[in-house]
């Protein structure tokens, strides 16, 4: 009897609808098809719970029975190119925090200096904020570039080394004159 109550709890939570949606963005109900899909999986491979690596072979519900993380079916890339992404927000992630240190000099000059604004360093510092405000919606809106072709990630990433070689040549050439 123990065993066919056993039994028949598990149906009864395989069957079941989950409204609830975990921290890896699932953004509609669990299917019954996507539970009897995990679990027919599970109960035949060897696979490590992705939050504490407890084996889930033979589960018999959708949550890891050691860390009680809910499991959800998923398709994933099996090699994310993530090199000219990185490489494309390095500039702007640089030039946002240098931003923010710049407003020190900016700050310090108006309130203990002379008092007078320099258009080096306010242009400089403007630069760097939209720098960085473009490599956070890049990091956020990485999806999109991910999605992009091999090629294309390269010549954004170039394209925007470049505008910063550029903007620093400008400084060094015409910096020193507008200070």
């Amino acid at each position: 009897m123990a065993v066919s109550n056993a039994a028949h709890n598990s149906v009864a939570e395989v069957g079941m609808t989950t409204a609830k949606c975990t921290a890896a963005k699932c953004t509609a109900a669990k299917d019954d098809d996507d539970v009897i899909m995990l679990l027919a999986f599970l109960r035949g491979h060897d696979c490590g719970c992705p939050v504490c690596g407890y084996n889930l072979r033979a589960l018999t519900r959708p949550i890891c029975p050691e860390c009680g993380s809910e499991l959800v079916l998923r398709v994933g890339a099996a090699r994310v190119r993530l090199g000219w992404l990185l490489a494309a927000v390095a500039p702007g992630f640089f030039s946002g925090i240098a931003a923010v240190f710049l407003l020190v000099p900016i700050v310090g000059r108006l309130v203990f200096g002379d008092g007078q604004m320099s258009a080096t360093l306010n242009v400089l510092d403007l630069f760097g904020w939209f720098s960085g405000v473009f490599a956070i919606v890049l990091a956020v809106t990485q999806h999109r570039f991910l999605g992009l072709s091999n090629d294309q990630q390269r010549l954004w990433a170039l394209a925007i080394w470049l505008v910063h070689f550029i903007a620093l040549v400008l400084l060094i050439v015409y910096g020193p004159a507008y200070a």
